[in-house]
């Protein structure tokens, strides 16, 4: 068996796609359509995107899948007996990711929520101001125009 069919084997296990696979590499996409082993910078590539594939298993086919783990080869371990442990390893993993998005979005929302407060406080001081600047605004008219009364005609000024 070639390093490429033990990668597609290890995509396998974990539910990942070629596509994503290819994406989180930066491999072409017909990488893994072809059956022959993989170059060693290609191995190390992928073990630092995927750090917790074995790269012995990869490159020889011996040992484990996983570094520091009990699951076997799959030609060793029956696929039935490893279906549910990954499907409940998958469903934890999930879990706790939602678990940090959702603490992520709580924090977020309530920084938002004070930012809708600061701007509530800053346009009533704007409107208040406004209003402040009106009222100066018509005084200052209101005291222009009665500096500029002219007199009415007939009337007449005594020179002194």
């Amino acid at each position: 068996m070639s390093a490429t069919s033990r990668m597609l084997q290890y995509i396998e296990y974990k539910g990942i796609s070629k596509y994503k696979f290819c994406k989180e590499t930066g491999f072409s996409n017909g990488i893994l359509d072809k059956n022959r082993n993989l170059g060693s910078d290609k191995c190390r590539i992928i073990s630092e995107v995927y750090n917790d594939i074995s790269i012995e298993w990869l490159i020889t086919g011996t040992g484990s899948m996983l570094r520091n783990s009990n699951v076997q080869k799959t030609e060793q371990t029956p696929v039935n007996t490893n279906v549910s442990v990954v499907q409940d390893t998958k469903c934890k993993q999930q879990i706790q990711l939602l678990q940090q998005e959702n603490t992520f979005l709580k924090e977020n929302n309530n920084q938002l929520k004070e930012n809708i407060t600061l701007l509530k406080e800053s346009k009533a001081l704007i409107e208040k101001e406004n209003a402040r600047l009106t009222t100066e605004n018509k005084q200052l008219r209101q005291s222009l125009q009665s500096k500029q009364t002219v007199p009415k005609k007939g009337t007449e000024f005594q020179k002194t």
